[in-house]
């Protein structure tokens, strides 16, 4: 009597398998991602009952440098700024990307530093470089970079990598109480409750800019 003979599995149904049980796996093994906050959104920016703006996760004139690293990421670049004659000296800090739930940006944030101080450290920077406007960039030195991690943030400004179009600004943030054309030939749109001042270049993306003044 004949035998019949036993098929076996197609190759091409193991390896459809064995795809699927990958794909389960590395669905199980990928990392829970933190729970948006929602205050970190631009347009859910609001002062307080002191005044204090609530910003990108931070709160301005008391989040420190440090505390914006654990929220921003450690990647951040510390420097000074000055007019092209030493006048005007400022610190900021610089982090090229971060993300805000999908929204991918780049910040900065200008760090309360006492005028005597900001002398000090121009003075031994480490490297001084002119800016496009004409202006001085002031590389620190080492120690003071980790003595700024303690300086509080009085001003924040966000730079979406994609450009704002007007109905998404007026779907977010709503309409501007004013807007002004001004001498960088650029329009800048104002939003007093969310202490925000928003900055329109059409061949760039916008600036939006966060003050409690």
């Amino acid at each position: 009597m004949k035998q019949t003979k036993k098929r076996g599995i197609p190759p091409f149904l193991i390896v459809l398998f064995g795809s699927f049980a990958l794909l389960a796996l590395f669905i199980w093994m990928q990392p829970q991602r933190e729970p948006l906050d929602e205050a970190q959104l631009p347009w859910n920016a609001r002062f307080d009952e002191q005044g204090r703006l609530h910003t990108l996760g931070v709160v301005l004139q008391q989040t420190t440098l440090r505390e914006a690293m654990t929220i921003y990421g450690k990647d951040v670049e510390i420097r000074l700024f000055t007019d092209h004659d030493g006048s005007n000296k400022t610190a900021e800090a610089y982090f090229p990307a971060i993300y805000i739930g999908s929204i991918k940006a780049a910040i900065a944030v200008r760090l309360q530093v006492p005028a005597e101080e900001l002398e000090v450290v121009y003075n031994r920077g480490a490297k001084i470089s002119p800016t496009g406007s004409g202006a001085k960039e002031i590389k620190l030195a080492s120690d003071d970079n980790l003595a700024f991690l303690d300086k509080t943030i009085v001003s924040a400004t966000l730079i979406p990598r994609n450009n704002l179009t007007e109905r998404g600004i007026a779907l977010r943030f709503g309409e501007p109480e004013r807007k002004e054309k001004q001498s960088d030939g650029l329009d800048h749109w104002f939003f007093p409750k969310l202490g925000l001042e928003m900055i329109i270049d059409p061949e760039g993306p916008e600036a939006l800019q966060y003050s409690a003044h």
